[in-house]
């Protein structure tokens, strides 16, 4: 009899063990499993930032067709057109911003064969009744790309113009593209007043600092029209921080070159707005 319930104890024991040890299996499995559904979750997109292409059309007018040593028009002009964004992003709503911002609807091939045609055309009627006091006309509207990265991209678009007088007219602007959100940031996307009025007196420490570097005791004494300098709201966006440029003939005489300052993201971040999607670029 104590053999027999010896023999059952061990039986009973080998079962325990045997469920103890399967249902340890199956609770691993299961915690594996969700394990590696929680990663398949976590995965980000890694396409940060657009895909593009360049479309530029130019094209030349004699004023007398044949006459030699004729005053002439030129034109060239680029439109970027994204082909491809992140996957949260509305393919639709950046491409309608960069189209207001480049002033064309429809194909970008087709609008910039009208520009042209346009152009040359106004050059004609504008100088058909005095052809002996006309000038060339030159137009060069080109872009570039400076940041596309980490959901923001900028691109900068130059504008280099002539249509008689003493000089040309360059101007440069910029569109800065946040991705996630689709749409365009402006300063006040970045800073409340309070942080545009520290701003303001940063820029004018940064541009006495850079006048003072060249030998200036003032803005007026290195040549800006005015002793404060205001804040612009043609600035970049880039890894590094916000960039702020100015045009020629702005704050300073046309023959000197259009200054621009740099504010590293550690210099600006403490008057930034809390909820400024370009914290992102906070490293």
């Amino acid at each position: 009899m104590k053999k027999n319930n010896l023999f059952l104890a061990i039986l009973l024991s080998f079962y325990v063990l045997i469920g103890t040890s399967c249902g340890g299996t199956s609770t691993s499995q299961s915690s594996e499993t969700d394990s590696l559904t929680n990663q398949n979750v976590e995965i980000e997109d890694d396409i940060k930032k657009i895909a593009f292409e360049i479309v530029a059309d130019s094209g030349t007018i004699e004023l007398v067709k044949g006459e030699e040593g004729s005053p002439s028009a030129s034109f060239k002009e680029e439109i970027l057109v994204v082909t491809e964004v992140p996957s949260q992003t509305n393919l639709d709503t950046i491409q309608a911003i960069l189209q207001r911002k480049q002033n064309y609807t429809g194909d970008a091939k087709q609008a910039l064969a009208e520009k042209k045609k346009n152009y040359l055309k106004g050059y004609l009627e504008f100088n058909s009744e005095d052809i002996g006091m006309a000038t060339g006309w030159e137009k060069n509207t080109t872009l570039e790309v400076i940041y596309n990265d980490n959901y923001f991209t900028t691109i900068a678009f130059y504008l280099d113009e002539y249509g008689g007088g003493a000089h040309g007219n360059f101007v440069r602007t910029y569109l800065i593209l946040d991705l996630k959100n689709g749409k365009q940031i402006s300063l006040s996307d970045v800073f409340d007043e309070k942080g545009l009025a520290s701003l303001k007196d940063k820029l004018q420490d940064k541009a006495l600092k850079f006048a003072k570097e060249q030998g200036a005791s003032s803005l007026e004494d290195y040549g800006f029209f005015d002793p404060q300098i205001e804040l612009t709201k043609n600035f970049t966006v880039t890894e590094k921080g916000l960039e702020f440029v100015y045009q020629q003939g702005e704050v300073a005489p046309h023959a000197m070159y259009p200054p621009s300052f740099l504010f590293e993201w550690n210099e600006i971040k403490d008057i930034m707005k809390a909820d400024a999607s370009v914290r992102s670029l906070i490293k």
